[in-house]
């Protein structure tokens, strides 16, 4: 499996702990990527972040978004409501959320059937 690892915090592969062998990781979206996690630290991340997944994510890959929780370390002008409604714009539809860590929450995002 391809994962694109876009913006993560310093020696966040280390944090996931033991990975199947068929997983591989990079920095940038491909045609193979099958799953793509994107850190956002701003609503300027998240702009960003949105039209790199409308120009370069496969349809057929997920992608996760994520972003500070507001109590932990990173002070952020937004929240989950402005990722989950800037996704929806861009025809992305979110099916799951989870806590990341301490500081990092994320919204799993499908392109939208059609």
């Amino acid at each position: 499996m391809h994962v694109a690892l876009i913006a993560a915090p310093n020696r966040f592969e280390e944090t996931l702990g033991e990975l199947p062998a068929n997983i591989s990781f990079t920095t940038r979206l491909a045609p193979s990527t099958q799953l793509a996690l994107f850190f956002i630290r701003s609503l300027g991340d998240l702009t960003a972040t949105l039209d790199m997944i409308f120009t370069g994510l496969p349809k057929t890959a997920h992608v996760w978004l994520i972003y500070p929780k507001r109590s932990g370390k990173y002070k952020v002008d937004f929240n989950e409501n402005n990722v989950r409604e800037a996704a929806l714009k861009t025809n992305l539809v979110d099916y799951k959320v989870c806590s990341v860590d301490s500081d990092w929450s994320g919204l799993k995002f499908a392109h939208r059937k059609s």
